[in-house]
């Protein structure tokens, strides 16, 4: 069975999150993040999950609500952008 992100003992001591390639972010950095960066900050936070984490990892970190909100501004390929738009019925005419 394969181990999610948010409980492998990696993450768990504090280490960087596996779906952020580019940059070391810790569970505790990406909670704070999402729950008093900017805009921007946080669009960019997401649209790591969308593209990187496992099904499970992306909903111990956000609510659909809270990825509806900023969906505009996710950073996300075309047909990424088309799946999840789908997937939380989201209108994404004119997106980005």
């Amino acid at each position: 069975m394969k181990v999610s992100g948010t409980n492998s003992p990696e993450t768990q001591r504090g280490s960087s999150l596996y779906f952020f390639p580019d940059s070391p972010v810790t569970a505790d950095q990406l909670k704070r993040l999402l729950r008093e960066g900017s805009r921007e900050r946080r669009a960019w936070a997401v649209s790591h999950l969308l593209r990187y984490a496992d099904w499970e990892d992306i909903w111990a970190y956000v609510e659909r609500d809270e990825v509806r909100e900023i969906f505009a501004d996710l950073d996300l390929p075309e047909g990424l952008r088309a799946a999840w738009g789908r997937m939380l019925r989201v209108e994404t005419v004119g997106a980005r």
